[in-house]
């Protein structure tokens, strides 16, 4: 079993050529070089701008190609709660924006000539109880009321035709949701941002953001790296749940993001013919547990991928992998003498929002938090956020707004997420137990 992303394993190139060294000054300079980083940079050196992307490791080596391929632009607050909380006008346009970043993405794909195996297969997320089913009910005609949404109640009786399992009290089905290939789509990616004049700079590591007081704007900044110094006229912080714990520069944005590590496993290869007996819709999937899962048939049809909430730190232990593989056989028992070709362990970041999160903070631009779908949120952030930076924004992201409240006793160790996945798990067993009694 390789301890490494199935997504990396591709003939595409996925690094870049190291700098030989760093400018003097930059229109902009941004931190972090993942979907956010990337899509800011090509954004701005488009407009004519200066650009230079720092990144403390290897490019698109965080999350960017270590997530589950889903393009969902998922919000994890349902309509209805976000129109209680804020109104049904900003729930409206919340779920709104998330039809126009994927379509954007699939734009941006043809338009650049990215292969990266795209798709809209459509998303079936399942009830794990008769009380999670009633709730996607109220879900389903509160989306369909907003244009570009595709959404159908599916009933118990006929979960077969999306998913071959007994497990699930019925689901939703989004028409709109789609996959790809996140380790294509990010060389892809890497390609167009390197045509476009930005310098790419890998291996370097952030360790302040200073006001440079010797220039006359008060926006300039001076970013202070273990390769030198860059005089920006802009800064945008895109490092997300990979800020890290030991620079200053960060701390104001560790203090709000919740680094959550998910784990994924592929099984060997299975062949599209038995991939589809088990989900004869090869779409995209999910479900309800409090701890739950995101699983698919990966582009090429012909094996199975599942994540979830990992028990690990650095790389996925045995428990971690007997974790997923029980969650993919409880739902698929006939996948019960799979082996297990992959697994590897990536961040996902939260606010105590739970939504995704673009703001301004002492002159810097953030855009992070995007709970679990970054492949969507991720590159429209950071577009949004580099037209906002530069002056080039006719209408903002409604994700735009104050910064993420603080988290109290908290400095970017999440030390209570245990704790946390601990209660879940029970809720996840108590629930389990009731279903297996019926």
């Amino acid at each position: 079993m390789k301890l490494s992303s199935y997504w990396w394993d591709i003939e595409e190139n996925l690094h870049t050529t190291p700098a030989d060294h760093l400018p003097h000054a930059a229109d902009l300079v941004v931190v972090g070089a993942g979907f956010t980083g990337l899509s800011a940079g090509l954004t701005a050196a488009r407009q004519g701008r200066s650009v230079v992307i720092l990144d403390a490791g290897h490019p698109g080596f965080g999350a960017s190609t270590r997530n589950g391929g889903i393009c969902s632009g998922h919000i994890r607050i349902s309509h209805a709660v976000l129109t209680e909380r804020y109104g049904q006008d900003y729930a409206d346009r919340v779920y709104g924006e998330g039809i126009d970043a994927r379509a954007d993405l699939v734009k941006f794909c043809a338009e650049e000539g990215i292969e990266c195996q795209i798709t809209k297969a459509g998303h079936f997320n399942g009830a794990m109880s008769q009380k999670d089913y009633d709730k996607m009910g109220r879900q389903c005609d509160a989306l369909n009321a907003i244009p570009g949404h595709d959404v159908e109640l599916i009933p118990r009786e006929r979960v077969h035709d999306e998913i071959v399992t007994d497990r699930f009290y019925g689901g939703l089905l989004r028409r709109e949701i789609g996959g790809f290939h996140p380790g294509k789509f990010f060389a892809g990616l890497l390609r167009v941002v390197q045509d476009s004049g930005a310098l790419i700079v890998p291996k370097t590591v952030v360790e302040a953001i200073e006001d440079d007081r010797g220039q006359t704007s008060p926006q300039a900044k001076l970013v202070r790296t273990s390769r030198g110094s860059i005089q920006a006229r802009q800064v945008i912080v895109a490092s997300n749940g990979y800020t890290g714990q030991r620079r200053s520069f960060g701390r104001f944005l560790r203090q709000r993001i919740v680094p959550v590590q998910s784990c994924i496993i592929v099984t060997e290869h299975l062949g599209r013919d038995r991939v589809k007996a088990l989900m004869p819709g090869l779409r995209m999937y999910g479900n309800t547990a409090q701890l739950s899962s995101y699983f698919r048939p990966v582009p090429d049809e012909d094996r199975i991928l599942l994540g979830s909430r990992s028990f690990d730190r650095l790389e996925p232990s045995g428990r971690s992998v007997s974790f997923l593989k029980n969650k993919l056989v409880d739902m698929l028992p006939g996948l019960s003498d799979v082996k297990i070709d992959y697994c590897w362990l990536g961040n996902v970041a939260f606010n105590q929002r739970q939504l995704p999160s673009m703001f301004q903070h002492n002159g810097v631009f953030y855009s992070a938090g995007y709970a679990g779908s970054g492949t969507v949120w991720a590159r429209w952030l950071g577009k949004k956020t580099a037209e906002l930076a530069m002056g080039m924004s006719n209408q903002t992201s409604v994700f735009y707004d104050a910064p993420p409240p603080r988290i109290p006793l908290y400095d970017g160790n999440p030390w209570f997420m245990p704790v946390i996945n601990g209660w879940f798990a029970v809720q996840d067993k108590v629930n389990e137990w009731g279903f297996r009694l019926k």
